[in-house]
C-alpha cells in the first residue's frame, strides 16, 4: 500500500489510522484497511484527525518500506 494516506478516526479501536486515500474514494467499497492492515466498516470511520494516532500508521506511512539499519555511535 502506497499513499498518498488521509488520517480518519476509527470509532472501533478509538484511534486515529492512515488510510489510503485510493479506498477512500472506492464507490460501494464497505471496509476499509488502514496502514497498519486495521480495518473497520466505513459507517465506524469518521472524517477528523482528532485523537490518538496510531503508533503502527505513523511508523509504516513516515518511515521508508526498507529503512536503513542505524549505524551504533558507540
Amino acid at each position: 500500500m502506497t499513499g498518498p494516506f488521509i488520517w480518519w478516526h476509527s470509532r472501533y479501536d478509538d484511534q486515529v489510522h492512515a488510510f489510503p486515500l485510493a479506498q477512500i474514494t472506492e464507490v460501494g467499497r464497505g471496509i476499509l484497511a488502514a496502514r497498519c492492515a486495521h480495518s473497520a466498516h466505513r459507517d465506524l470511520i469518521v472524517d477528523t484527525a482528532d485523537g490518538m494516532r496510531c503508533f503502527r500508521c505513523v511508523l509504516l506511512v513516515n518511515c521508508p518500506e526498507s529503512p536503513a539499519r542505524a549505524t551504533p555511535i558507540w
